[in-house]
């Protein structure tokens, strides 16, 4: 999955610049803790186009609580997939300002 794309994002990028910092004011704690919980596995070409079709629909909504509730209404398994592709967004900003962390 093309994760650069996704950070640069503008729709996008100023949650993956604060998720660098700890907070996600798009997901609940409970969401976080969910996906904690799972193994990491490459995504799918299948669950790429998904992930990619959930970002679009975020962009559709201006507002963080719009983009929350949308997010509220995906099944889980979207809604963890999402998840999962924001956090690996994260992590590359994190290790492009940080190459010693490689």
């Amino acid at each position: 999955m093309d994760l650069q794309k996704w950070r640069n994002n503008p729709e996008i990028a100023s949650l993956v610049e604060i998720g660098t910092k700890g907070f996600y004011p798009l997901f609940y704690p409970q969401w976080l803790h969910e996906v904690s919980n799972l193994q990491s596995n490459p995504f799918s070409k299948q669950e790429e186009e998904k992930a990619k079709k959930i970002l679009k629909q975020l962009q559709k909504h201006k507002s963080l609580d719009r983009k929350k509730t949308l997010l509220s209404s995906l099944e889980k398994e979207d809604r963890i997939l999402f998840i999962k592709t924001f956090l690996k967004a994260v992590e590359g900003k994190i290790l492009d300002e940080k190459p010693e962390l490689q």
